[in-house]
């Protein structure tokens, strides 16, 4: 072997040698850069998830709060009507009669001078 043939096969080997360690290093690069994709694909789905049902959750609450205030708005809706039954002068003569109240025969206004108010101190 000559000189010239050692010295080639030593940088055809320096240059084999450093190929290959940039091929490992992209190699790990790769495998990393696929890793922490994975890993953000599963962080991003997980969240998807998550907030979907929250949200599933939260329409939910609020269909069952949206019939809650029908009913109520039902119930309210009774009551007035109720009241003004009651306040009616028809119910007013029942319960009178009820309660053995007579109706008054005489009514007599007393009437005062208008000198005769009171000071309050």
């Amino acid at each position: 072997m000559t000189v010239a043939s050692l010295v080639h096969s030593n940088t055809a080997r320096s240059r084999c040698s450093g190929y290959r360690a940039e091929a490992r290093q992209n190699k790990k690069a790769k495998r990393f850069l696929t890793y922490v994709l994975v890993f953000m694909i599963f962080v991003c789905g997980f969240s998807y998830v998550f907030v979907t049902n929250n949200i599933v959750a939260k329409g939910y609450e609020i269909r069952n709060l949206v019939k809650q205030t029908n009913e109520l708005d039902s119930v309210n809706k009774n009551l007035q009507v109720e009241v003004s039954n009651l306040k009616s002068i028809n119910a007013l003569g029942v319960r009178s009669n009820d309660l053995e109240m007579t109706k008054a025969q005489k009514v007599e206004y007393v009437s005062l001078p208008k000198s005769s108010a009171l000071l309050v101190q």
